[in-house]
């Protein structure tokens, strides 16, 4: 399976800068220990999962998920992943 995945220097503008997180488009539900192998693997404070929940495409689709996983574990809440 093909996921895509984007590391995002949150709060700049400019490149190298800011917050690093890892943002991951899931295409589909993926099991938590495979999230955090790839978070692990990612090796940044957090990476955001971003899981569609209804049938659109990514460009109209208005019902999400999102997790965060540092490396070693599911966190409740990410801001700069969030934002990201």
């Amino acid at each position: 399976m093909r996921i895509p995945l984007y590391q995002i220097d949150a709060f700049t503008e400019t490149a190298f800068r800011g917050n690093p997180a890892a943002v991951c488009l899931l295409p589909g539900p993926v099991a938590d220990p495979v999230l955090q192998a790839m978070a692990a693997e990612m090796a940044l404070s957090e990476t955001a999962f971003l899981l569609r929940t209804d049938n659109e495409p990514w460009e109209t689709g208005t019902t999400f998920s999102l997790r965060w996983f540092t490396p070693q574990t599911e966190v409740p809440l990410c801001e700069h992943a969030t934002l990201a």
